[in-house]
């Protein structure tokens, strides 16, 4: 016959606190894995959102760079425009990207991206004079 665990007894009480002992080493051991877990997910997260804004500042900027400078004004102008700016501009003019597909690219939305296209090339026609 099975002997209750009535807490009474000397055994008992002993066998108890093992019991609390290890439930709370667990529990203590699987939050502290749930928490690493949590930590590299946000270190790994935040590293491609570091490459993904590394490659967004350098896509733009090489294209430009490695044109040949037919229009000094314009490469000029082109240089004082933020690299998010000069990114939409090199994306929509030159690769034919349409603002969705931009607009995925660089996490902004289709709205943000056409205004800041439209916006970038009014400083353009402003810096350059409007050349039709």
């Amino acid at each position: 016959m099975i002997k209750r665990n009535d807490g009474i007894s000397k055994d008992d009480i002993c066998q108890n606190q093992f019991t609390a002992y290890v439930v709370l080493a667990v529990k203590r051991k699987r939050q502290s894995y749930i928490k690493k877990k949590q930590r590299d997910n946000e270190k790994e997260n935040r590293t491609k959102k570091e490459a993904e804004q590394s490659e967004f500042r350098t896509a733009g900027y090489d294209m430009w760079s490695r044109m040949e400078p037919q229009n000094e004004k314009l490469m000029a102008a082109m240089q004082q425009l933020s690299l998010k700016e000069r990114f939409v501009v090199t994306e929509y003019a030159l690769k034919g990207k349409p603002f969705k597909e931009i607009a995925q690219e660089t996490g902004l939305k289709e709205k943000g991206v056409a205004s800041a296209y439209y916006r970038s090339i009014k400083k353009l026609r402003a810096e350059v004079g409007d050349v039709k």
